[in-house]
């Protein structure tokens, strides 16, 4: 499963921050904070630069943070803004361990894991598992618990791919939030299934997924899809007709239905895969 895209997990964590560290300073640096998550990272920089000083040190560390966020937006990203980045994180970690210093080490470790040119997975492993153990660590650590899943399952190494199933599925136990088990559950149905495993434990995450709810747009067509084919395969075909007519109703312009009616008829139809798609 590829990686999620650097600016769309920047915008979600912009958002994140938001909710996750309070913006007590005046309202200009909630303009900086505004501009960064619409993507106008220069003009972010100007701005940031053009606040003046502050006495108050909680500001200038919500300011200190901000600026090494707009540098990890700001293009062309190059090895030495990605080290000036970091060198900001880590001074905001080693100054006190807030929620600012666990979300310094979730953004540090997702530019381990995307930005460098030679990936550094196993640190950025370290650093989500930092992260998830934070005693301030909020929705950071929940977004770290996913992402260490997709390290676990696809990259760090493992004896086989049973053993990367089975450590990714001891992430659930800490999971705090129902989204972040529905995306644990969803992850490994999928690598259940990418490696050839028991499709069976991939039928069962995909309906504890389902049970939580939550998905929009394609994502939750892709597991209505997963969900209607694995319950064709295993003869459930009354759970097969429910989530297809699912499909249909709540994604009517979804072009795999066309392909599952012919499934459910009995039909030969061309075969899509477990997930609608090439993997």
């Amino acid at each position: 499963m590829p990686l999620c895209e650097p600016r769309r997990w920047l915008c979600r964590l912009l958002l994140a921050a938001a909710c996750c560290i309070p913006l007590r300073a005046e309202e200009d640096l909630a303009a900086v904070w505004r501009q960064v998550t619409a993507f106008f990272a220069k003009e972010a920089m100007w701005a940031l630069e053009a606040l003046p000083p502050t006495p108050e040190a909680a500001t200038q560390r919500e300011r200190d943070f901000c600026h090494a966020v707009i540098l990890l937006d700001l293009q062309p990203l190059t090895e030495a803004r990605l080290d000036e980045a970091e060198n900001r994180l880590l001074r905001l970690i080693a100054a006190g361990e807030d929620e600012i210093a666990a979300a310094a080490r979730y953004l540090m470790a997702r530019s381990r894991q995307l930005y460098r040119q030679r990936p550094d997975h196993a640190g950025a492993a370290r650093l989500y598992r930092e992260v998830m153990a934070h005693p301030r660590g909020g929705p950071w650590a929940e977004l770290a618990r996913v992402k260490l899943a997709l390290l676990e399952l696809y990259v760090l190494p493992a004896t086989n791919p049973s053993a990367r199933i089975a450590a990714a599925r001891t992430l659930l136990a800490g999971a705090g939030e129902d989204f972040t088990r529905r995306d644990l559950h969803r992850l490994i149905a999928r690598a259940t299934l990418f490696y050839d495993l028991d499709p069976a434990a991939a039928f069962a995450d995909l309906l504890a997924a389902e049970a939580i709810g939550g998905l929009q747009g394609e994502p939750h067509a892709d597991q209505l899809v997963q969900l209607t084919e694995l319950a064709w395969e295993f003869g459930r075909t009354a759970e097969a007709a429910r989530f297809y007519a699912r499909l249909v109703a709540e994604h009517p312009r979804d072009v795999r239905a066309w392909g599952l009616a012919e499934k459910l008829a009995g039909r030969p139809a061309p075969a899509r895969g477990r997930f609608g798609h090439a993997p």
